[in-house]
């Protein structure tokens, strides 16, 4: 029961945990009023600023949920049948679209208050809606397509998949490619934020 359980938990908390961090750290600059500053500081541009404040995030969490999979995976050997890499992989992508979700709340609502309890009710929702406590298959069909807006659905299906059923990475491809999506979202709306930091 442990070995279903404990994957889905972890990286739930995990990925809430990244929903917040990212942010609080985004918008309490708006929120101070050291938006402009955080800005000129980056010589003007947001991505570049986005870009200083989430790398050294990145690398944190993703060395935590590395060590969560060691720790699941080593210490307490839970069945691994598929690739190790694979997995690890699925970790990176998994902190890297969960950035990226938060920050496209972020610059779509760039209040802090207002951003973080979205992406809270968004994660806690996560937990019902992802498919852990209940089939997505078996949820109505306007309930179950905003499993796919959450990146905690294609990391527990990659995990499903290759962890506990040993199946190649060929298989689960598609999980990357719409983790990898998430990347993209904030692209278009960076400007929004830039725009609510210098004003």
């Amino acid at each position: 029961y442990s070995i279903y359980l404990s994957n889905s938990f972890f990286f739930f908390f995990l990925q809430l945990l990244i929903f917040q961090v990212t942010a609080f750290s985004i918008l309490h600059e708006i929120k101070r009023g050291s938006s402009r500053r955080w800005l000129q500081v980056s010589g003007g541009s947001v991505i570049r600023a986005v870009a200083g404040k989430l790398i050294p995030q990145f690398v944190i969490f993703v060395i935590v949920g590395l060590c969560i999979q060691g720790m699941l995976y080593g210490f307490w050997h839970f069945p691994l049948q598929g690739s190790v890499w694979a997995m690890a992989g699925a970790m990176v992508m998994l902190v890297m679209s969960s950035q990226m979700l938060a920050l496209t709340v972020v610059c779509i609502i760039p209040n802090l208050r207002f951003a973080l309890s979205i992406l809270s009710l968004f994660g806690i929702l996560a937990f019902s809606i992802a498919g852990f406590s209940f089939p997505c298959e078996d949820m109505y069909g306007g309930v179950a397509i905003f499993s796919w807006f959450m990146p905690i659905r294609h990391y527990f299906l990659i995990y499903i998949n290759v962890a506990l059923n040993g199946y190649p990475v060929y298989f689960v491809r598609w999980q990357y490619v719409e983790m990898l999506l998430f990347a993209l979202a904030p692209l278009l709306l960076l400007w929004k934020l830039k725009r609510e930091s210098m004003n």
